[in-house]
């Protein structure tokens, strides 16, 4: 009855797919800080973009509240993750870290995607607009993240404090 019974990640490691995803195991990097360290800045990166459009489009009184109130929890949130990342010993606050990360980079995007398609009041300005330097930027670097998390997750590249035990 076990061989019948097989948990996902097990069936995941095991499939066509994660090995193409991962290269085969061919290709693979143990760099844990300088990893950790390039997601900690892409974070602070998100971050810098927002607070520049909340300082240049403040002076304008351009900006809706609940746009201002999105632009401080994103700052807030991705410079607490950041330094998770940067300052986190501890395994999992770390790994708790990353996955945070992403989820904060997935809302910067899907905002960021939204404010364009979609009308919103007071962002008139914003709709149909691809070319609005700090978004772009927050985009870019939000999307950086994610796939720098994603070669974490399919094992191209180790976070800190993990380390691999390559043997030769």
């Amino acid at each position: 009855m076990g061989f019948l019974v097989e948990s996902w990640p097990e069936s995941w490691h095991r499939s066509r797919v994660f090995r193409v995803l991962s290269l085969g195991g061919y290709v693979a990097f143990n760099l844990p800080r300088v990893v950790t360290g390039l997601g900690a800045i892409l974070l602070v990166g998100v971050a810098a973009t927002h607070a520049y459009a909340l300082a240049t489009q403040a002076t304008r009184d351009a900006l809706p509240w609940y746009f201002v109130v999105y632009a401080v929890a994103v700052i807030a949130g991705c410079l607490l993750v950041g330094l998770a990342l940067w300052v986190g010993r501890n395994h999992h606050v770390a790994q708790a870290g990353w996955y945070f990360g992403s989820l904060l980079s997935v809302v910067v995007i899907g905002v960021d995607v939204l404010t364009r398609v979609v009308y919103l009041p007071a962002l008139t300005g914003m709709t149909g607009r691809w070319d609005f330097a700090p978004a772009s930027f927050a985009f870019a670097f939000a999307g950086a993240f994610l796939a720098l998390h994603t070669t974490v997750l399919l094992g191209i590249n180790v976070a800190y404090p993990q380390r691999q035990r390559w043997e030769d």
